[in-house]
C-alpha cells in the first residue's frame, strides 16, 4: 500500500456541511432529478423493460453485500447510528417534507418514532410470535421487547458482525433481549428450513430495510406464507421510487452498486402485485425527506467521529463512506422526497 497516496486521497474528503460537500450533493441531485423526470415521462412498465420480479433467485450477491457493507467493524457503525437502537434504516421525522425538514428532535427520538409507526401499522398487540428478516443489530428487537416482554422474536442475519453484537447483547443482564424471548439465526433467509423453524408458527413476519436487496418478490412472499399461521400478517419497510427507474433495478448500472451489490429500488406499486400466497391489505408511501434527514445526521456524526475512525480505517475507506452519505442523500432530494422514499406494506395470510 502506498501510504503517501492514501494520505493524499484522505485530503480530498469533503467534510459534512462544507460548501464542497453540499455542492457535490446538489449536483448529483440535479442529475438525478433529470433522470427521475425522464423515467416519469416515459412511464415504462417493468414488463416493457424486460424486468421480472417473479423469476430467478430470491436475491443476488448476498455475500458481496455483506462483505462490502454490513460486515464493517461494529465500532464504525456505533460512530454514526443512534445510541439507543443502532437502527440502520430510515428514521421518522414527519408526514410531509416540511415536517421532516423542520422536526426539532434527535435521531434517537426519530428512530423511536419510526418503530412506533411500524408497530401501529403492523398491528402489533404485544403477544405475538414474530420472525424478523434481516434484523441488523437488533434495533427493532431492543425497541419491541423493552415494551412488550411477552413477544417472542426469531431474528435472522447473515452478517457475522451483527450476529456477534447480538450474542453479546444476550449476555448483558441489562438488555431486553433474553434467551426466553429472543432467538438468533445467523443464516440467509433463503436457507431457512423446517429444521430451523416450525412452518406455519408465526403471527407476524417483518422486515425493515431488506426488500431493497430482493430480486424475486413472488418467491419471497411464498416463503413468508410458509412461515405464517393462517390469518398471520407480514409487514415490510423499504426504499421505493414512485416510478420505474431502470438503472436503479440493476446495481451494475448505478453508482449505488459500489455500496450495495445486488441492490434494487422497486417502484412503490410493484410489491402489492405479488399476492398469490398472501393477501395485500394496505400500503403507505413515506416522503423521502425522512431518509434525507436520517442520512444527513448519520453523515454529521460520521464526520464528528472521524478522528477515532482514522485509527481503524484507511483513508480510502473513509472517503468511500463519506461519498456514500453524499450520494444517498442526493437520491432523496429531487421533488423534496416525493419521488424517492420508503414504502410500508401489510399483507395477511388467508385463513
Amino acid at each position: 500500500m502506498n501510504l503517501d497516496h492514501e494520505r493524499g486521497a484522505a485530503a480530498v474528503i469533503d467534510p459534512w456541511g462544507s460548501p464542497e460537500a453540499v455542492k457535490k450533493e446538489r449536483h448529483v441531485a440535479r442529475f438525478l432529478e433529470r433522470e427521475y423526470r425522464a423515467a416519469f415521462e416515459q412511464g415504462a412498465t417493468l414488463a416493457e423493460l424486460g424486468i421480472s420480479a417473479t423469476s430467478g433467485p430470491m436475491w443476488e450477491e448476498t455475500d458481496a453485500l455483506i462483505e462490502t457493507h454490513y460486515d464493517e467493524r461494529i465500532e464504525f457503525f456505533q460512530t454514526f447510528l443512534d445510541r439507543d437502537y443502532l437502527a440502520y434504516s430510515m428514521a421518522w421525522w414527519g408526514e410531509t417534507a416540511d415536517e421532516a425538514e423542520a422536526a426539532d428532535i434527535t435521531l434517537e427520538a426519530a428512530q423511536k418514532a419510526k418503530f412506533d409507526l411500524i408497530c401501529e401499522r403492523a398491528e402489533i398487540r404485544g403477544d405475538e410470535r414474530i420472525l424478523n428478516i434481516g434484523c441488523g443489530f437488533g434495533s427493532f428487537e431492543k425497541y419491541l421487547l423493552a415494551r412488550h416482554p411477552d413477544v417472542s422474536v426469531t431474528a435472522i442475519t447473515p452478517s457475522r458482525v451483527q450476529a456477534a453484537h447480538l450474542r453479546t447483547a444476550l449476555d448483558d443482564p441489562g438488555s431486553p433481549l433474553t434467551p426466553d424471548n429472543f432467538r438468533l439465526l445467523q443464516t440467509d433467509f433463503t436457507a431457512l428450513s423446517a429444521e430451523d423453524v416450525t412452518p406455519g408458527s408465526f403471527d407476524l413476519v417483518i422486515s425493515i430495510g431488506v426488500v431493497e436487496h430482493l430480486k424475486n418478490m413472488s418467491a419471497f412472499n411464498e416463503k413468508i406464507a410458509w412461515l405464517l399461521k393462517p390469518g398471520g400478517r407480514s409487514f415490510h419497510h423499504f426504499i421505493v421510487s414512485k416510478m420505474v427507474i431502470p438503472q436503479f433495478l440493476d446495481a451494475r448500472k448505478s453508482l449505488i452498486g459500489a455500496y450495495f451489490p445486488g441492490g434494487r429500488i422497486w417502484p412503490f406499486d410493484e410489491f402489492p402485485r405479488h399476492d398469490r400466497d398472501l393477501h395485500f391489505e394496505t400500503g403507505w408511501f413515506l416522503n423521502g425527506m425522512n431518509y434525507w434527514r436520517t442520512l444527513d445526521e448519520w453523515h454529521r456524526r460520521f464526520w464528528a467521529g472521524r478522528a477515532a475512525l482514522e485509527q481503524r480505517m484507511t483513508p480510502q475507506r473513509l472517503r468511500h463512506w463519506n461519498d456514500y452519505f453524499i450520494l444517498c442523500k442526493a437520491c432523496f432530494l429531487p421533488g423534496r422526497g416525493s419521488w424517492f422514499g420508503n414504502g410500508h406494506y401489510r399483507f395477511r395470510k388467508p385463513c
